[in-house]
């Protein structure tokens, strides 16, 4: 029985590459998440947004609902998203790619 180290790669890669683009939505979703509860905001409004638009119109949409300008929706987001990416990491780990040998 043979390896074929090519394929294995190949599929480590792919594996790689899924599981950091589910952490990354995750990430998102749950800072948009929070920055709604933040605002006082419910968010399944904003979630739509998201969905059929994408982050920039939800970032818009929440802010409008608050009030704010654009810059302060931003960067509060941007805060958002670090405090998910921090509990994230604390539940699941880096999300680094998984190192061989």
């Amino acid at each position: 029985m043979t390896i074929d180290l090519g394929k294995a790669l190949l599929r480590k890669e792919e594996h790689d590459s899924a599981r950091a683009t589910e952490f990354e939505f995750t990430e998102m979703v749950r800072a948009l998440k929070a920055l709604a509860a933040e605002l006082g905001l419910h968010p399944v409004p904003m979630l739509a947004v998201l969905a059929e638009r994408g982050l920039p119109a939800a970032l818009a949409h929440l802010g409008e609902g608050a009030g704010l300008l654009e810059t302060e929706i931003d960067s509060r987001y941007l805060r958002a998203r670090a405090h998910a990416r921090a509990r994230l990491i604390a539940e699941r780990g880096d999300p680094g790619p998984v190192r061989l040998g």
